[in-house]
């Protein structure tokens, strides 16, 4: 199976994005994605919170570019931001949904974004015989810096917590962690788990649309049942971040 992790960045540099689905729909299982905006059941305030140039439409054009496949919408504040998966057709989910690991849906103050709740979604499908749930999330963000704080720390004992909950499956996860990786945050997640970005030396996460230091913010971990056939970022700009690519078994 393959899947691709991205932060699609609000659909910001719409283009490129939409061109980089068409070119990898025909080979990708799951798409996993952070920074979705959905117009559709948004609330007018919601859509007024968007940040300058993100396409508060861009789930409705990505359902449109990704025909064939499954979507499943996990909005975090007033219907109109989220996390997404696509899940190519064929491909039976047997559960789906979204635990809270940071506050709760809804929860921002004002336009604050060290308020926003942050949600950890997660499919649960078999494959071949074998059972596995995959998970995402866009972790919290503090406006200063990617190392630890209370909040961060206690967000990863509750993904570890929900991951440890899940019984008899093998395990993905990944998503936009805004963490460094030496930091005890980390270290709570690579407890049963590999880190794929230090297992492949992946030193950067991000391209030249990203001028902040840190060129760390997306990993990818797997428990120990999950064959990995390849790992990799791909080197293509459609967002800030670059997209990671697992093949998996």
């Amino acid at each position: 199976m393959n899947l691709i992790n991205l932060n699609i960045w609000g659909g910001i540099l719409f283009s490129p994005l939409m061109d980089f689905f068409h070119s990898q729909k025909s080979r990708i299982d799951i798409f996993c994605l952070q920074e979705v905006w959905d117009h559709r059941l948004a609330s007018e305030e919601g859509l007024k919170k968007a940040p300058r140039g993100t396409r508060v439409d861009i789930l409705s054009h990505l359902i449109d570019s990704l025909a064939g496949f499954q979507v499943f919408f996990a909005p975090a504040q007033d219907n109109a931001e989220g996390v997404a998966f696509f899940v190519k057709n064929g491909i039976k989910i047997d559960h789906q949904g979204d635990v809270f690991v940071f506050r709760s849906r809804d929860s921002m103050v004002e336009n604050d974004g060290k308020t926003l709740g942050r949600n950890l979604q997660f499919i649960q499908f078999k494959k071949g015989g074998e059972a596995y749930t995959v998970c995402h999330f866009h972790g919290l963000w503090t406006g200063d810096g990617k190392g630890d704080t209370p909040s961060r720390i206690d967000q990863s004992k509750k993904i570890k917590s929900f991951l440890k909950s899940v019984q008899g499956s093998k395990k993905i996860l990944c998503g936009d962690f805004n963490l460094l990786p030496e930091t005890q945050s980390i270290k709570i997640l690579e407890d049963g788990m590999r880190n794929l970005i230090k297992e492949y030396g992946i030193r950067s996460t991000r391209n030249d649309y990203y001028q902040k230091k840190d060129p760390y913010a997306d990993y990818v971990f797997v428990s120990g049942e999950v064959n990995v056939k390849s790992f990799r970022t791909l080197p293509v700009a459609v967002s800030d971040h670059l997209p990671l690519y697992l093949e998996f078994f």
